[in-house]
């Protein structure tokens, strides 16, 4: 087995996702804080596992289904790199690392763990194939990694911040279902039975709705009570710039440009995204620095 394969195979761009956990910690202002970061560096470690565990599952149970889009089926299991029986016994392995590492951060940690496991089940076996709640499932993974992140470092999560989460992870979910209907055409719904349900007119109302959303969450995070309070102003409120910039980017790569299949290799595929999300980080970590000074 080719080294490249296995790390195809776990998804490891993919785990870009799970830097998710970091949001509480970071938007908590403790991130000066080095043994917080052992825990949530621990948990990301544990998402990290769980999830690779789960995207084999996925590939092993949708198999057919890759091999008729162009991107999926070259993945190790749609173009026969790895067997199937090979790909479950990983599958299996990576679980249960990432299970015992959930463990052994605190229970309330194992439980998260645990939901996300089941919420991936539930995907492929049933609500995969619902039209809507298939989006609300996927975005409800991106709500455990919040509230995961929050358990691995005991710190409450704002509910704007869980809001600008959901709306957001709703946005790609959406943006991935109008890419998939716009490469595939008339044979979209071989690949993906709920795609007949979807017409590229309501993900295009979708996407608009969820993208204005995501701007006015997190506007209205930044200048929060809560927020102000803790950094005694109002400076956080000049980082919407970038993740409008972030927005209207990934709406041109999606509409223009034809990409949008995976959100994790569109960033990593894209420097002026890249780029974008590494200046909001460090404006953000900036400002909460600076107001404890």
């Amino acid at each position: 087995m080719k080294v490249r394969s296995l790390v195809n195979l776990l998804r490891v761009r993919q785990w870009i996702k799970n830097s998710f956990l970091v949001f509480p910690l970071i938007f908590s202002g403790h991130f000066l804080e080095v043994k917080l970061w052992d825990y949530c560096l621990w948990g990301i470690a544990s998402f990290c596992l769980i999830s690779s565990g789960m995207y084999i599952i996925n590939d092993i149970l949708d198999l057919k289904e890759d091999r008729l889009l162009p991107e999926k089926s070259r993945r190790p299991l749609a173009a026969g790199e790895i067997t199937v029986a090979a790909a479950g016994i990983i599958s299996a392995i990576v679980l249960a690392s990432g299970i015992f590492l959930s463990w052994m951060l605190s229970w309330e940690f194992f439980v998260l763990a645990l939901a996300y496991i089941l919420l991936h089940i539930l995907y492929n076996l049933r609500t995969k194939h619902v039209v809507i709640v298939d989006a609300l499932t996927l975005a409800f993974g991106f709500q455990l990694r919040i509230w995961a992140g929050s358990a691995a470092v005991h710190i409450l999560p704002s509910l704007w911040l869980q809001m600008c989460v959901l709306v957001l992870a709703l946005f790609l979910g959406f943006t991935k279902r109008r890419y998939e209907i716009s490469l595939l055409k008339v044979e979209a719904a071989n690949h993906r039975g709920v795609l007949s349900h979807y017409t590229s007119y309501l993900l295009d109302q979708m996407i608009l709705i969820c993208a204005t959303l995501s701007i006015v969450f997190y506007g209205l995070y930044t200048i929060s009570t809560e927020l102000v309070q803790r950094i005694g102003g109002y400076e956080m409120f000049y980082s919407t710039v970038f993740v409008i910039y972030g927005i209207f980017r990934y709406l041109y790569l999606v509409h223009v440009r034809r990409r949008g299949g995976d959100p994790g290799e569109v960033l990593l595929s894209d420097p002026p995204l890249m780029i974008n999300v590494l200046l909001w980080v460090i404006f953000v970590m900036s400002i909460i620095l600076f107001s404890k000074m």
